[in-house]
């Protein structure tokens, strides 16, 4: 594609100028210099590692991530405590450590610390 672009007269002699101490032509000169003018742009636009993580902490938690409790985890404690041990109970303990094993592994796999 040509794009003709007019420049001022005192404009073109700087660049006919450097582009000869470069001994390149002014066409290859501008372009060199229009895409790292629009590469450094885009790089300006780009929120830094530091924002994306702020905006990540600040945002509200999701309703839908959250799982409601199936008992009352004081009340089982007491129980235990009491030495009562009930093999429901301890199922019901055993099989919630199990669930939360295989969510951090998900996150872990997630996150490609696994």
């Amino acid at each position: 594609m040509t794009t003709a672009i007019v420049l001022p007269d005192p404009l073109i002699k700087r660049l006919e100028q450097r582009a000869a101490l470069q001994r390149r032509s002014v066409e290859a000169l501008v372009i060199d210099y229009v895409e790292a003018a629009l590469h450094d742009q885009a790089t300006e636009d780009m929120p830094s590692l530091e924002a994306i993580v702020a905006q990540i902490k600040a945002m509200p938690p999701n309703p839908q991530n959250r799982i409601p409790a199936k008992g009352d985890l004081a009340a089982v404690l007491a129980l235990m405590a009491d030495g009562e041990p009930d093999q429901e109970v301890l199922d019901a303990l055993v099989a919630a450590e199990l669930e939360l094993r295989a969510i951090n592994q998900a996150d872990d796999v997630a996150e490609g610390r696994a």
